[in-house]
């Protein structure tokens, strides 16, 4: 599997580090964190035009997926660099080594046994959603796409009408604290949730429209 020539180790250490900074501890956001900026300051600059053009539109989206693209892609990398997988597709395995190297999670590993099942599972749940992009069953194997679909997703938010209705999901480029503290929760959950909606709209989105 070949990746991006922009993928890049560093950017995906660093977003990371930021990813970590967003969460003070299962699952709980911490107030003091900043968005993190999916997009250039280019897009967000076309973004912000009013009256555009059916061309500007259909730029903003390629580039919008193309940005997204290369970011997944330089988190796969780094992901890969540190369990040391040269396929660039990970395993539940590799995925929970990567996990306790960087400190992602942040519950912390418990001691007794029927802690430590629940704890697997959990893991193992959120593993499984990101794999198979929230889908029912797949390959069960994480790469550049499935990352990429995770993305998307945490950039989705819910848009409601003045009587308080779902309308649908739109996205601005940022990932606030808020919408990674609610994705971690609900991916350690078995059940199909609005987190797995997400990813199986972001990865028809990115990959099969």
């Amino acid at each position: 599997m070949e990746l991006s020539s922009f993928a890049n180790y560093e950017l995906g250490e660093v977003f990371f580090g930021i990813l970590n900074s967003m969460l003070v501890r299962d699952g709980i956001p911490f107030p003091g964190a900043e968005p993190f900026e999916l997009v250039s300051k280019k897009w967000r600059i076309l973004a912000d035009k009013e009256n555009k053009t059916p061309e500007e539109i259909k730029k903003l989206d390629e580039d919008y997926k193309m940005e997204i693209r290369d970011l997944a892609d330089s988190c796969i990398l780094y992901i890969c660099a540190k369990v040391g997988n040269k396929s660039y597709q990970l395993t539940l395995e590799e995925y929970k080594k990567f996990l306790s190297l960087v400190n992602l999670d942040k519950d912390a590993i418990p001691n007794d046994k029927n802690s430590l099942a629940l704890y697997n599972e959990k893991i193992k749940n959120q593993f499984t959603k990101i794999a198979n992009h929230g889908e029912s069953s797949g390959d069960n194997l994480i790469d550049n796409k499935d990352f990429a679909a995770f993305l998307y997703a945490l950039d989705m938010k819910v848009e409601r009408d003045e009587n308080d209705k779902f309308k649908g999901f739109y996205l601005n480029g940022k990932i606030t604290p808020i919408n990674y503290a609610l994705a971690y929760k609900e991916l350690k959950d078995s059940e199909n949730n609005l987190t797995s909606l997400k990813l199986r709209h972001a990865y028809k989105n990115l990959f099969e429209n």
